[in-house]
């Protein structure tokens, strides 16, 4: 045994396993780190762990896969090597010492794997195909991560594995009735797979399949030497299977599919979210799936209403090869209905290869190749960005839907967190303002000086602190704007206030008071979450099309063309674009001074009326 100590995080995801978890958490002890995530469970499985197991890190999260929430739990770890065992196994005394011995020297596998004996009824399963189960449950988070199947998990694994000497126990089934149900669970698992797979039914899948299964767990894997409990299990595996199938003729009976393409910036893509909330709303047994750019799925993550998110990634791009298999993902998936609002000829490529009855998307010169029902967008409407997302929507509905803002669903764990972190920096009796100090580039970007005199006007005016929101790429300036801010401002800014992934900014964001600086994704993603704005867009982006929600008192928003409409006479501010840098130099803060004094005084009367210690945060 080497000498060395390595690290190991015990990790678990649990749901209603009041009768396992104090035996599977002393089964851990040896770990360093414990961190379970419950799907919250209904009965005191959390009481449990909170009160007994204090230095357990508890988190909860809306199940939904099992390798999602597998991958969530792998992202909470913070050591490399992790074991990941279900609340109903048991290492025994020799295989924890194995386990610690084999991490501490250091092995070149990757990942190691342990037989189970299968418990039934308090006794061992023998001479079946339960005890020839292996399973990866030690490895490094680093080199593996769980695929995308819903049912039955699979860990992808880069480099070498080895097996364990020692077997693990499982007492997966308490009785028969606690073996059915699980065993249900899986079907319908299975079923929203092979759904999403495009799998049809027909009378093979009723008869033959369930039959086979019987005939293989208890005759050919010798299941009948278990006596009454092989015979009662083999039943059950073969209901198990026939079930499968009848949830699944249950789903595409009832369900229509549906895909949403936005392969675009953050804004776009929880602009189309409206797309999804509207059809889910209309057809709520229906399939909701998204596409967007693998670098956005944060903004739409938990929304209820977007049953898969499907990430459309670079090597797509890259390689033909790898297009082309995706594309016959999707013409597998059959969905019924596609709309593209994105309305380009990639995205042109990916609905017209589907296969879709119903093919939506804005009309253009080259659309007739891709789509077979086309809208003109109306562009005399103020918020056209989320009224043209609308009219695909009708265009899907054959209804007329109203403009209702999309939402950022946040978990409980996540703003829990978020509140957790501010405490630890920031005095949570004072307000929080994020400023919004950069746009995209620097044609989307308030020159620095005026962009420094805006946030000392702030810090003039209200007992603010503020956090700069900027991608990693512009710390330079955003350094630069900050040593253009006055001593006192510069006291009252959180400059490298951390945010650990986009999630992270996310409900930092949604605990703020509101948000100031250059119109993007920010913007919108403070509207979403209900958080108060003040937007000062570029010269040459068309306020009219992204200026939502201003006809209340929480938003403000400001464009060149209201102190100078004469500049842009009849013509619309994309033709500015290369005139954007000039432009900016008329935008002064003596134009909207008045404004954001206005805009702030409405934020400090809003936390007044909440709390006149503004100390409304503290119970969130």
């Amino acid at each position: 045994m080497s000498g060395n100590h390595i690290k190991i995080s015990a990790l678990a995801i649990i749901y209603n396993e009041e009768h396992n978890i104090r035996e599977y958490l002393d089964n851990m002890s040896f770990a360093d780190e414990i961190v379970v995530v419950d799907s919250y469970s209904t009965d005191s499985t959390p009481n449990i762990i909170k009160q007994e197991y204090p230095h357990v890190k508890f988190y909860q999260r809306v199940f939904d896969d099992f390798s999602s929430q597998r991958n969530y739990t792998l992202n909470l770890a913070t050591n490399d090597w992790v074991t990941f065992f279900d609340a109903d196994e048991r290492i025994t005394p020799k295989g924890t010492q194995e386990i610690v011995n084999t991490v501490n020297s250091n092995p070149e596998e990757v990942s190691l794997w342990v037989k189970r004996v299968f418990y039934y009824e308090g006794k061992p399963l023998v001479n079946n195909n339960f005890n020839e189960d292996r399973t990866a449950r030690i490895f490094r988070r680093s080199k593996c991560r769980y695929s995308d199947k819903l049912v039955h998990e699979k860990l992808t694994i880069d480099g070498r594995s080895r097996v364990l000497k020692h077997a693990i126990e499982h007492y997966s089934f308490i009785n028969k009735e606690d073996f059915l149900q699980k065993r249900l669970q899986y079907s319908k698992l299975k079923a929203k797979e092979f759904y999403n797979e495009g799998v049809t039914t027909n009378i093979f899948h009723f008869t033959v399949r369930p039959a086979f299964r019987f005939f293989k767990y208890y005759i050919l894997k010798f299941g009948f030497v278990n006596g009454k409990r092989g015979y009662e299990i083999a039943r059950i595996l073969g209901y198990h299977v026939y079930m499968r199938y009848v949830y699944l003729r249950e789903m595409n009976a009832a369900c229509k599919k549906i895909l949403v393409i936005q392969q675009k910036m953050i804004g776009d893509v929880l602009a189309s979210s409206s797309i999804c909330n509207t059809l889910k709303a209309e057809y709520p047994s229906s399939q909701i799936d998204y596409l967007v750019y693998n670098f956005t799925t944060p903004v739409v993550e938990n929304n209820p209403n977007i049953d898969n998110i499907i990430p459309f990634e670079d090597r797509y791009r890259k390689s033909k090869p790898a297009f082309f298999k995706f594309l016959n993902k999707i013409r597998k998936t059959k969905y019924d209905t596609v709309i593209d609002a994105y309305g380009k000829w990639e995205s042109g490529i990916i609905t017209s290869f589907s296969g879709a009855k119903k093919r939506i998307g804005y009309k253009k010169w080259y659309t007739s190749f891709f789509y077979n029902n086309t809208i003109t967008p109306d562009k005399t409407v103020s918020g056209s960005a989320l009224y043209h997302r609308m009219q695909l929507a009708g265009a899907a509905t054959g209804k007329t839907h109203s403009v209702v803002y999309p939402k950022i669903y946040l978990t409980e764990n996540e703003e829990e967190n978020a509140i957790k972190q501010m405490k630890e920096k920031l005095n949570m009796q004072l307000p929080v303002i994020m400023i919004s100090v950069l746009g995209s580039d620097n044609i989307k970007s308030l020159p620095a000086k005026e962009m420094a005199k805006v946030i000392d006007l702030i810090c003039e005016n209200c007992n603010a602190q503020l956090l700069f929101n900027y991608i990693p790429s512009q710390t330079e300036a955003a350094k630069e704007i900050y040593n253009l801010c006055s001593p006192k401002t510069q006291s009252r800014i959180f400059f490298d206030f951390y945010f650990k992934d986009l999630r992270a900014l996310l409900a930092i964001l949604g605990q703020c008071n509101a948000l100031i600086g250059n119109e993007g994704g920010a913007v919108n993603m403070a509207k979403a979450l209900g958080v108060p704005t003040f937007t000062i867009f570029s010269p040459w982006i068309n306020k009219s099309s992204w200026n939502m929600l201003t006809d209340d008192d929480l938003h403000m928003a400001l464009h060149l063309k209201d102190y100078f409409p004469e500049i842009y006479g009849d013509n619309h501010p994309k033709e500015f674009k290369d005139q954007s840098l000039e432009l900016y130099n008329k935008m002064t803060l003596n134009l909207f001074e008045d404004d954001l004094k206005l805009f702030l005084s409405r934020v400090m009367k809003q936390l007044e009326d909440q709390d006149p210690l503004l100390s409304h945060k503290e119970s969130i």
